[in-house]
């Protein structure tokens, strides 16, 4: 008998099911999934000191923050 693994999706999985709603988490979304160095990471202050080192408006910054909190609410 096979084991069937199921694994959990990253953030840039979690987040690409929002890139087409017409929000600030599609807006950010399309960012991340555009930026080829976005890192692959689901660690909230990686993600933020990333996002401030590209000077991202606080809007961004914010959205970024609630979407990780929702991403590990799943958890």
């Amino acid at each position: 008998m096979r084991k069937i693994v199921v694994s959990d999706p990253s953030f840039k999985e979690w987040i690409a099911n929002f890139q087409n709603t017409d929000t600030n988490l599609g807006d950010l979304a399309s960012d991340i999934l555009s930026d080829n160095n976005f890192p692959d990471s689901s660690d909230k202050d990686t993600l933020l000191k990333y996002l401030e080192s590209k000077r991202a408006h606080k809007t961004a910054l914010r959205t970024l923050a609630a979407a990780i909190d929702l991403y590990h609410a799943a958890d």
